[in-house]
């Protein structure tokens, strides 16, 4: 292509529009034409971008992620039949598993739901229809145990539907696949069903109980309630500020 003025102004617009990243290393590494005949006519890269209305104070600083950028993986993703489900996505080492990690910075969308969301996919679609197979189901059963999330039948129905059809189709039963997650079904049933006002309520009567509400305290002693606390409020610290307990660090050696 031989880039001439308008030429070069009307790609670099088309690309600010589209949300790529504009900054010099990132182009240069993509475009280097453009970026070259942008110099060679306006005098710099930079006079370039700002001819063609584009903040380069902006431009410099812009992180690589944008909402546009990861939309676009979205939907790519989605034309080619590739399982966007959050588990599926975060094995990958491509750009649409790097842009599900950096869809849940705040300034972006704060989650992957809300990505899919804004790519005009459905979640709970996504979800319900993922490929699934007996050592995924194992995978996302034991994850949820890990993350001490409520692990009975009608939890997994509510909060992940297509999680627990599948592990009836492909064991028979939702027993049967807790079994092969090597996981006891009866002490599954016994575990806790966690939302914010239990979990504040826990934490209140260990205060009264004169337990250490320390972090790494309440890690070791209360796990299911210390993983539903981080699940439901971000982290600890969150969930024992909403409890209404002050709590000093206390310095080692005292």
């Amino acid at each position: 292509m031989i880039w001439d003025k308008p030429e070069i102004l009307r790609k670099i617009k088309q690309l600010h529009k589209q949300g790529k990243d504009l900054s010099y290393n990132a182009l240069a590494a993509q475009m280097q034409p453009l970026v070259s005949a942008a110099a060679y006519h306006f005098g710099s890269y930079r006079k370039a971008v700002e001819r063609a209305g584009v903040d380069y104070a902006e431009v410099a600083r812009r992180p690589r992620w944008t909402k546009q950028a990861i939309i676009a993986l979205i939907k790519e993703g989605k034309r080619k039949d590739e399982d966007l489900h959050w588990s599926a996505v975060t094995k990958r080492r491509d750009d649409l598993g790097k842009a599900a990690f950096a869809a849940l910075q705040p300034r972006l969308f704060g989650s992957w739901d809300r990505a899919l969301h804004a790519a005009g996919l459905d979640a709970d679609e996504i979800s319900r229809y993922r490929k699934w197979d007996k050592d995924l189901i194992v995978y996302e059963l034991r994850s949820r145990y890990r993350d001490h999330e409520p692990m009975n039948s009608g939890s997994i129905q509510k909060d992940d539907p297509g999680l627990h059809a599948a592990a009836v189709r492909h064991f028979s039963s939702y027993d049967g696949a807790l079994k092969a997650a090597r996981l006891d079904p009866e002490k599954v049933r016994e575990r806790k069903s966690w939302d914010k006002p239990t979990v504040l309520r826990g934490l209140r009567a260990a205060k009264r109980e004169g337990k250490h509400l320390s972090d790494s305290s309440i890690r070791r002693d209360q796990p299911d309630m210390y993983g539903a606390a981080v699940r439901l409020f971000g982290s600890f610290t969150a969930a024992r500020d909403a409890a209404g307990i002050k709590w000093k660090r206390e310095k080692q050696g005292t």
